[in-house]
């Protein structure tokens, strides 16, 4: 009997090898998950070329599912000495793009301040580009 179920794995840097897809197609998986959120484009497009061949290799039928990120808000700069965000401290998050510190982080996102509601929770991201 046929397996009606069918099973997607997420493929990332620690499964993306030759050997790893070949485990993981031979386990049987059916279709291969591929995140935007994180790395290149052309990362992503390597691990789609690299599942196809193997799958051709292994003489296997995999589908491709593409996870597209969702819309990313971007802070305004921060000077060149950068700011120390304490834990606890409280912060403004306004919009404008003139720049932020320590006590204000401006955003793109002009809704800002009418989809948020005191008490939500907002993870910051920051990377330090030298």
């Amino acid at each position: 009997m046929e397996r009606r179920t069918k099973i997607i794995a997420t493929i990332g840097p620690a499964s993306d090898s030759e050997s790893e897809l070949r485990k993981i197609i031979d386990a049987g998986m059916d279709v291969a998950r591929l995140g935007l959120a994180h790395g290149t484009l052309d990362e992503a497009i390597e691990r789609y070329k690299r599942i196809r061949q193997v799958a051709a290799d292994l003489s296997k039928r995999v589908g491709i599912l593409v996870d597209l990120p969702g819309p990313k808000i971007r802070c305004a700069a921060f000077s060149d000495e950068g700011a120390e965000l304490l834990k606890d401290s409280e912060i403004s998050i306004v919009p404008g793009n003139s720049g932020s510190n320590e006590k204000t982080i401006e955003v793109d996102y002009e809704s800002v301040l009418d989809d948020l509601l005191p008490g939500d929770v907002i993870p910051l991201v920051m990377v330090k580009l030298w």
